[in-house]
């Protein structure tokens, strides 16, 4: 029994060693997209490709030239016109590009496609000069939606006037660090704060406010902290509550109809003889 146990550990330890370069060789090439996952329709957006592979650099006289092309493409797997720029280009090894993605008019899933084609040469161990050519895909799932337009009202009720005023928009509580806006604003006046909310948001209500960015700022503001909302889908209920009281309405018609429809009279019964 002992013996048996021994040859199992022995064979598991076997595999872990067998299984540590074939980790090591994953991990020596790097490929990578970095980026927003949800931006609104027509915005443009920039994401960031990384392309290394350390696998040649043992050998002598190395070089590697990379070139990679980039597209959009819809859920259908069409390339988006001019949704890319640069749509090719080339990267050192361990370098990194920037492509500019303009998102679509019309919200969906998108993919962000790259391709690289690498041009290895090297001196082997014979002195030999070798070339190889590799190849290597990426892709990025992007979300276009529809930006909500949030807007405050805010008014002034300190007797100074205010200059760069910084606020931050706040959904369900939850600040949106990238909503700082800052607005000048008179002594007694009054001005409409917007900003331009990007989410990917399921159907229902939402709250929303906007808080002073100093929060030790003792300025009387209106419209600081109090809360509004908006509705995602048919979360309002309008077309549920239209439709009761249509139901409402007829049943009450039925009602009328019925209480005033005349009552025939067929005189008295005839008595039998």
């Amino acid at each position: 029994m002992k013996t048996k146990a021994f040859a199992f550990v022995a064979i598991a330890a076997l595999l872990v060693v067998m299984a540590v370069p074939a980790l090591e060789s994953e991990a020596s090439v790097y490929n990578n997209i970095s980026g927003d996952a949800v931006i609104g329709t027509s915005d443009t957006a920039d994401y960031v490709i990384t392309y290394n592979n350390t696998d040649y650099n043992d050998y002598q006289d190395m070089s590697m030239a990379i070139s990679y092309t980039a597209a959009l493409k819809d859920s259908s797997g069409s390339s988006v016109s001019s949704g890319v720029s640069p749509s090719s280009g080339t990267l050192d090894n361990g370098g990194t590009a920037t492509l500019t993605v303009t998102a679509p008019s019309t919200t969906g899933t998108y993919t962000l496609e790259v391709s690289y084609e690498i041009e290895v040469t090297y001196t082997d161990d014979e002195g030999e000069t070798v070339e190889e050519d590799l190849t290597a895909d990426r892709t990025y799932s992007i979300k276009v939606v529809e930006p909500v337009t949030l807007s405050v009202t805010v008014a002034n009720n300190s007797d100074v006037d205010l200059s760069g005023f910084g606020v931050y928009f706040y959904v369900n509580g939850e600040k949106l660090e990238d909503s700082y806006t800052t607005f000048d604003l008179e002594k007694e006046g009054s001005t409409t704060v917007t900003y331009e909310y990007v989410a990917d948001l399921s159907n229902g209500q939402y709250r929303f406010s906007i808080q002073a960015a100093d929060t030790g700022n003792l300025v009387s503001i209106t419209g600081l902290g109090t809360e509004y909302t908006f509705y995602v889908g048919d979360s309002s209920y309008t077309l549920w509550i239209a439709l009761a009281v249509m139901v409402i309405i007829l049943l009450a018609i039925v009602m009328v109809w019925v209480y005033r429809k005349p009552v025939r009279n067929y005189g008295k019964p005839k008595s039998r003889r």
